[in-house]
């Protein structure tokens, strides 16, 4: 009976020394697997804050040039949710923060694909007259969408903010920005920019068609930090 028992309590042994190892190496796959992660997780390899400063002929902007907060914008003028943005955030987040000198609001003129391209196009036109912003609202507030992103709903939104309308419409035969777009396209990728819309604030990355509180928070928390 002793005998018995004691190749019990071996066995028993063995199977929790079993169970402790195997914890042990589970737990060791779970830590490397997190430091890799660390190491191997893509990380941005360009500012687009800094990407604009080298290229202002590239990204409008609103705001003053010093102010304490810094947003880019990367919005496709196809996507619903930069749609919802600028529909329902983007003006009282401009009245409320750019108004009073604590953004500076850069946009960067982007396309998912070819099919938002000439969209991206057109609102760089807009911007020889000094209307992007302008016009890039009324162009989001065109619906539906095959609209929006057509001659017609060009011409449409180009005469909504006053436009030079045969000035905008020479730009946009030439195709004068079609190129500008693609490199912008091209920043936004080495910046991580997967989806629309994207926006930095002194470099936190906050994605969609965030609230205004969302926002708020974010400029709010950077401003106490200046």
């Amino acid at each position: 009976m002793a005998k018995k028992l004691s190749r019990r309590r071996k066995q028993a042994a063995r199977g929790t020394n079993r169970a402790v190892t195997g914890a042990l190496v589970l737990a060791g796959v779970v830590l490397v697997g997190g430091l890799l992660y660390l190491v191997l997780r893509p990380t941005p390899t360009l500012s687009l804050a800094s990407y604009c400063t080298q290229n202002p002929e590239r990204c409008p902007e609103i705001g003053e040039a010093d102010a304490p907060v810094t947003m880019v914008e990367v919005s496709d003028f196809g996507c619903p949710h930069c749609t919802d943005f600028h529909n329902q955030t983007a003006e009282p987040l401009e009245e409320q923060y750019v108004d009073s000198g604590s953004l500076r609001w850069i946009a960067l003129p982007y396309s998912l694909n070819n099919t938002t391209l000439p969209a991206a196009a057109t609102a760089m036109c807009a911007d020889e007259q000094g209307a992007y912003f302008e016009y890039a609202s009324a162009l989001f507030g065109i619906e539906p969408v095959e609209l929006r992103l057509s001659p017609a709903g060009f011409q449409q939104a180009a005469e909504t903010v006053g436009l030079d309308v045969d000035s905008f419409n020479s730009c946009v035969a030439d195709g004068r920005y079609i190129s500008l777009v693609n490199a912008n396209r091209d920043a936004a990728r080495a910046a991580q920019v997967t989806g629309t819309p994207t926006f930095f604030l002194n470099e936190e990355k906050v994605v969609g068609a965030q609230p205004l509180s969302v926002f708020s928070q974010v400029i709010e928390t950077a401003l106490l930090t200046q």
